[in-house]
């Protein structure tokens, strides 16, 4: 499944990103003063929090998702979606859709999505820029 550290710890590396050419761009240019730079940092530790296990500043969960990031609710349905329109071909070891009607994933065994959900995020990338599922290597 999706983990979930993964998706807020790219969340969390925009908002840095974009935090330092915000603050940073201003101390350079106009020589903050240090009581700015104690607010920037202070603003900053109030939004992210180091995640020892990734080694990087991570989103707080109280903190919401920044605009035009998706929410793991919403990866996981894109996933979903994609899992009951097409089915893990271990002949071709290509990806077949279905035709008509999408299946219904729930009758499917544990294993068996377990299998096909380990299969997608091996074959798939979730592409932030776009909010979308994208093939690995294509």
């Amino acid at each position: 499944m999706m983990n979930l550290s993964l998706t807020r710890s790219i969340a969390a590396a925009s908002l840095v990103i974009g935090l330092s050419a915000l603050f940073a761009g201003p101390v350079q240019a106009q020589g903050a003063t240090r009581a700015q730079v104690k607010m920037d940092r202070d603003a900053f530790l109030s939004m992210a929090r180091w995640d020892e296990s990734a080694g990087n500043w991570v989103l707080k969960d109280n903190m919401a998702m920044p605009e035009g990031v998706a929410s793991r609710a919403e990866v996981k349905a894109m996933r979903d979606k994609f899992l009951s329109m097409n089915r893990w071909n271990e002949a071709t070891s290509t990806w077949v859709p279905l035709g008509g009607a999408p299946r219904d994933m729930s009758k499917l065994t544990r294993a068996e999505v377990e299998a096909e959900t380990i299969m997608f995020l091996k074959t798939h990338r979730f592409d932030e820029s776009t909010s979308t599922w994208a093939r690995k290597g294509g």
